[in-house]
């Protein structure tokens, strides 16, 4: 028990800016807008072609595969209840499929921990995008072994839909709705109740601009989100099925044994985002912060979350690109029930890429 709840904070953590972003949020896009590239760096390897010239047709027929977070494939910083290292292989890779404005993904996840079963996870993601709207509809599921797991499948799906502007306040408008239930072998012996853990709920997100590059040389925005899910019989109200390691997240039972109560999940994420263009060179940096709610039958915690992201991206010649890409985050004030705490925690990362376009 100890094992699983330490993995499952060290993951809400990793993935506490990233929440929806079941199917890899910039690949079906990146296939549908993208040309003939390669993006090769410390945090993923992808590649775009586009067949049509090759078959003299002029509507985009594109092929896209990527190996994701190259940095976490292996990780052995968690450690089991008796303090000794585990080793960790958490492969995840993407292929997909576009033709004109529409596209096809397929995403495959893999969580394997030493001495523990092998969990998995497949998502399918359908799409569309042009100039107005863009919609990603993604269905994913994982599979894990009961015993060491709380669900033998989980399915979830979180639909998108965005609304793009190229001009006035707004740049892009997206609503997300999030439907995830986690299935078991025990779930109907359980006394009382044939109800699986489901969480229901959805985002929204509006990117405000307050300048733009039209007018002036530094671009200011303001990428806010806000989201609320709701879990039914579900200790936490994250059933996310696109990432295997999710099958740590809602077993059945509490800590005293007894049968999950419903929970409830919330976010504010405030970024600021600053841009600049000279020449050959941008940049940005995006100052956030993040305020979290999980409130429980009998309980709640309230997180207060920083965290600092930059880039820097230089065209030595015309069809090739190097960036630099750094954050750093942590988490700063946490309240559970009546008890405050300050936290001192903070991680960071940094990742070194390169995109060729030929």
């Amino acid at each position: 028990m100890k094992k699983i709840i330490f993995l499952m904070l060290l993951l809400l953590n990793s993935l506490v800016f990233a929440i929806d972003d079941i199917v890899d949020k910039d690949n079906m896009h990146n296939l549908i807008e993208g040309i003939t590239s390669t993006r090769f760096g410390s945090d993923r390897v992808s590649t775009i072609y586009d067949f049509a010239p090759l078959i003299n047709h002029n509507t985009p027929f594109k092929l896209g595969v990527s190996i994701l977070d190259l940095s976490h494939i292996f990780d052995n910083s968690a450690t089991n209840a008796d303090g000794k290292r585990q080793f960790a292989f958490l492969p995840k890779a993407f292929v997909g499929l576009s033709y004109g404005i529409f596209g096809f993904g397929y995403q495959f996840n893999l969580y394997s921990i030493e001495d523990s079963p092998i969990a998995h996870s497949h998502s399918f993601s359908f799409g569309f995008a042009n100039q107005k709207y863009r919609l990603s509809l993604p269905f994913s599921f994982s599979f894990g072994d009961p015993s060491s797991y709380g669900g033998k499948v989980t399915l979830s799906t979180t639909p998108k839909f965005s609304f793009m502007f190229r001009g006035g306040l707004l740049d892009e408008f997206t609503i997300s709705l999030h439907y995830g239930i986690q299935l078991s072998t025990i779930t109907n012996q359980v006394s009382g109740t044939k109800t699986a853990p489901m969480v229901i709920g959805g985002s929204l997100y509006g990117n405000i601009m307050l300048t733009r590059f039209d007018n002036y040389p530094l671009q200011i925005s303001l990428p806010v989100k806000l989201a609320f899910y709701y879990g039914i019989g579900a200790r936490w109200a994250t059933i996310d099925a696109g990432y295997a390691d999710d099958a740590l997240l809602n077993y059945l039972y509490d800590d005293e044994g007894g049968r999950s109560t419903d929970s409830m999940y919330f976010y504010v994420l405030l970024p600021a985002k600053f841009e600049a263009k000279l020449g050959a060179i941008y940049t940005y940096i995006k100052p956030r912060i993040m305020f979290e709610g999980q409130i429980y039958k009998t309980d709640g915690e309230y997180n207060l979350h920083y965290g600092v992201e930059g880039e820097l991206q230089v065209t030595l010649v015309e069809n090739l690109t190097f960036g630099l890409t750094g954050y750093a985050e942590g988490q700063g004030l946490m309240r559970k029930s009546s008890n405050f705490e300050i936290k001192n925690a903070f991680g960071g990362g940094l990742d070194v890429w390169g995109i060729w376009r030929y």
